[in-house]
């Protein structure tokens, strides 16, 4: 029984770091909308990564709470080139990485780790 507890924890810390990206290809870059959101899952439109980092994680868990206080009008029609994927949550950004979108919440976010400079390497 004692070997089980750590063995148990490593695995749930090593899932709680993993975040999937995933980035609409190009030919279809300009085409999802907060109104067809599930077009992310379509293997045809979508590409998906995962990236075991806890800065990732880190920074995915500080922006949902920001979202959550964001602002549900801010782009009500905005189209979103990536989805961050943690868990069960999922929160939508635009092709520049600065409108996020969780829940019919919008913020204007930079952020220092998931931004365009830095998005190819995390993938």
């Amino acid at each position: 029984m004692k070997k089980i507890i750590p063995i148990i924890l490593i695995v749930l810390s090593s899932c709680s770091s993993s975040v999937s990206v995933i980035t609409v290809n190009e030919e279809y870059g300009y085409h999802i909308t907060n109104k067809n959101l599930k077009e992310f899952s379509n293997p045809v439109k979508a590409t998906v990564k995962q990236v075991k980092s806890k800065e990732v994680s880190a920074e995915f868990d500080y922006m949902k709470k920001y979202l959550i206080i964001g602002h549900d009008d801010l782009i009500p029609n905005g189209i979103f080139t990536y989805a961050i994927v943690k868990g069960s949550d999922t929160i939508y950004a635009s092709s520049n990485l600065t409108y996020w979108f969780y829940k019919e919440r919008v913020i204007l976010y930079q952020s220092p780790i998931i931004n365009v400079e830095t998005i190819n390497d995390l993938q």
